[in-house]
């Protein structure tokens, strides 16, 4: 739900915050779930986001996600006693990224739905596209900005990414993520015009710095 650039800004933030040693795989735990390969007919990607994100849908279309479901299956105490170092990085990561999306509805997208309350009910799927332009738009600034960001290098340069961690992933679909979104962003950053858009930076930059300090308190008792 939240860009990638944002997962990314969060992350950054919560290895500074937590003192996390590996931060190859905590970066890529970040990104994991938005790793759906398109399906055939391309109307769709597997695995299903409800899947990836342990989500369901709310009455007004907003996706819901259930990180105990995610703690339940893949990081109980018991198996973080288990757990590489690397593998734990990997799936503190990966529920990093779910509470950050759960953040992401609650303050921004449920914002925009109070700030464009005809648009909403009028035409959704016009709806999702003006504000997800501005997200995009936001994060091809914010790299045109700040080339050497930290936690987006250390996705770009990571030597090899295989899926080794998760059985509802392809093997391969972490790699093809990270070029689907090296590519997008590469053309978004070399065509990108400032404009004006209905959250400004300092906003953007406030939710950063407000998610990574509530997502940090959420993840201590899994230190």
């Amino acid at each position: 739900m939240a860009s990638w650039i944002i997962h990314l800004r969060v992350a950054q933030r919560l290895y500074q915050q937590l003192h996390i040693k590996e931060k190859e795989p905590f970066v890529l735990g970040n990104i994991a779930p938005d790793s759906g390969i398109p399906n055939e007919d391309g109307t769709g990607f597997v695995p299903d986001a409800a899947i990836s994100h342990f989500r369901s849908l709310d009455q007004n279309g907003i996706k819901c996600i259930h990180e105990t479901d995610f703690i339940q299956q893949y990081f109980t105490p018991a198996q973080r006693q288990t757990y590489s170092d690397s593998e734990y990085a990997f799936f503190l990561g990966y529920l990093a990224h779910l509470l950050t999306d759960k953040i992401w509805a609650r303050d921004i997208v449920y914002a925009a739905k109070e700030k464009y309350p005809a648009l909403f009910a009028s035409d959704r799927s016009l709806f999702w596209q003006t504000i997800k332009r501005d997200w995009y738009d936001l994060d091809f600034m914010y790299l045109k900005t700040n080339p050497d960001f930290e936690a987006f290098c250390i996705y770009r340069d990571t030597p090899s990414i295989p899926n080794t961690y998760l059985d509802f992933f392809a093997e391969n679909a972490f790699e093809e993520r990270r070029h689907f979104i090296l590519h997008f962003y590469e053309n978004g950053v070399a065509n990108i015009i400032a404009r004006d858009t209905y959250l400004s930076p300092k906003e953007l930059d406030h939710f950063v710095l407000s998610a990574a300090d509530e997502i940090q308190l959420l993840l201590l008792p899994f230190q």
